[in-house]
């Protein structure tokens, strides 16, 4: 007999392994946290968190609490070696409920979602403990850890997920390849415990002569990243008076207190196959981000709340273990498309040449004299936004276009006159959601149809203008949008009826017919239930 037993065994406490511990504890499923180091980080390390991230945060129950230790929307400026700025990136829409751009320090972060996970019984936290082996069965894993002591544990366990870094031991197990390529660009990392800089927004100076960043933080820190050359010896550029001499140079954070000093070469890898039948990888054993895009953190909080409601849809019994195959399908195109994003933006902040900066610079000033292009850029629209076209989806929505992608989340007021975001209503599972004057109609006949599998109960939201039908069913749920961004996107005039998945994506969508509707969905569920992918 193992000495833990539980359906869901993850192996890393960092960002991505907490999530889906805090996301599997909120299930109800059983699950063993494992974590080699003592507690979680006390060092800065990622520091940029997005909208798509802080949602996932909200789904935790947490996004409060995390807030209180977030700066909240601040942008990026870019500049040339003579100090113009000819580039700003400010996004200023909130389509998924939280500004676009955000700066935190992750051991606040993980401490805030460690604490959470305290609110479950059904979670168990091993830190001190390394994995020694993985054994894979055919009706689940048995992980042999060892304690700081030296002394032997098992954890025996349905399924397993690896969000174990960079050196990750379930890659191995995987048997995956890490494709990509690894940089010989070395960073100096300078982290502060306060500054003078009166700038909130990242600044980004790209001067072929040295290439830095300094970018803000909550609480008043700052963080400054330095492109050393060839010649520069990692030990004397880690040096006070190597700090004192950069910081001197390029703000007037000089004497400020330095909390980290670190050199760091980055990497744009991923893995060639992200799972076993059993054991699953997530966050940096699967992939590995440069940092200019500041997407590998949140790239691997996607990966938590999509293999986590998965999971645990799959051991309750609620959809077949086929869902399991759509995870590599859904997040593996997306995780790659944002590492291309990530060494494309280091071409710009790291021009080879002057020749090249001035060509680049140049063409950013003259592409911001054409409003659509100076949008593009300063809405952050380059972001490569997921859309699932395989996987737990279908796609077969026409026009709408809808289905494969995160929902919008409008402000909304209920019933009772609360202004919400969407969100805290649907809840953590999925739910029939309709958008449109005809929301309530729609939603009482498309509940007549099985699904195949439970769904909560049915959200109609009404445009802003659009007061409720009270001759519709009572037991459908009500809101009024109020900011108007979902009646911006949906087709005038219609009302669409989609199936939003726990991690608020769009599993189906239709402005038509709900009997077709529901039989998209029951043939996606046959499928998992039948073992074979989800397409």
């Amino acid at each position: 007999m193992a000495d833990y037993q539980c359906d869901i065994a993850v192996l890393g406490a960092g960002p991505t392994g907490l999530t889906i511990a805090n996301l599997l504890g909120q299930a109800g499923v059983r699950v063993v946290l494992i974590e080699r180091n003592a507690s979680t980080v006390t060092e800065p390390r990622a520091v940029s968190i997005d909208d798509e991230s802080l949602r996932s945060m909200q789904a935790t129950g947490l996004v409060g609490e995390v807030l209180k230790d977030v700066a909240q929307d601040y942008g990026s400026y870019y500049y040339s070696a003579r100090g113009t700025r000819f580039l700003a990136v400010a996004p200023s829409s909130r389509d998924y409920g939280f500004p676009k751009r955000n700066a935190f320090s992750q051991p606040l972060l993980e401490a805030t979602l460690r604490r959470g996970l305290e609110r479950y019984s059904n979670v168990e936290t091993l830190f001190s403990h390394s994995c020694e082996e993985i054994d894979e069965r055919a009706d689940g894993v048995v992980l042999s850890l060892k304690d700081a002591d030296g002394r032997d544990a098992a954890v025996q366990a349905a399924y397993m997920v690896g969000s174990d870094g960079a050196r990750s031991m379930a890659r191995r197990h995987v048997g995956a390849t890490f494709d990509g390529s690894t940089y010989k660009q070395r960073w100096l990392i300078v982290d502060l415990a306060s500054t003078r800089e009166r700038l909130r927004q990242t600044r980004i100076m790209c001067d072929p002569a040295r290439p830095f960043i300094t970018l803000p933080g909550p609480r008043g820190i700052r963080r400054y990243e330095f492109l050393l050359h060839d010649h520069e010896n990692d030990g004397s550029m880690t040096s006070d008076e190597a700090i004192h001499g950069l910081l001197s140079a390029h703000g007037p954070d000089a004497d400020q207190p330095v909390v980290r000093r670190q050199i760091y070469t980055f990497h744009a890898r991923i893995a060639d196959r992200w799972n076993t039948d059993r054991v699953y990888l997530a966050g940096d054993a699967a992939h590995l981000s440069p940092p200019f895009a500041g997407q590998g953190m949140n790239s691997g909080v996607r990966d938590a709340h999509n293999i986590a409601w998965k999971l645990a849809s799959v051991v309750k019994g609620e959809i077949g273990p086929g869902l399991l195959k759509s995870y590599q399908a859904e997040r593996r195109p997306h995780a790659a498309a944002l590492i291309k994003l990530a060494v494309r933006s280091g071409g710009v902040m790291v021009p080879s040449s002057r020749l090249n900066a001035w060509l680049v610079q140049t063409a950013f000033r003259v592409s911001s004299l054409i409003p659509s292009v100076q949008a593009y850029f300063a809405q952050m629209k380059y972001k490569p936004q997921p859309h699932y076209t395989k996987g737990f989806v279908s796609t077969d929505d026409g026009e709408l276009s809808i289905a494969g992608r995160m929902v919008l989340q409008p402000l909304v007021e209920t019933a009772d006159g609360r202004h919400v975001l969407l969100d805290d209503l649907v809840g953590p599972g999925f739910r029939l959601v309709a958008f449109g004057d005809a929301a309530q109609r729609l939603l009482d006949e498309a509940r007549r149809h099985c699904l195949g599998f439970h769904v909560g109960r049915p959200l109609a939201i009404l445009p802003s203008t659009t007061l409720p039908d009270r001759e519709a069913a009572a037991d459908i749920e009500v809101v009024r949008e109020l900011d108007g961004l979902m009646g911006k996107t949906m087709p005038q005039g219609r009302t669409v009826l989609m199936l939003i998945r726990p991690d608020r994506y769009v599993a189906a969508a239709t402005a038509g017919l709900p009997e077709e509707f529901a039989d998209r969905i029951r043939q996606m569920v046959a499928a998992c239930n039948g073992g074979d992918a989800a397409t």
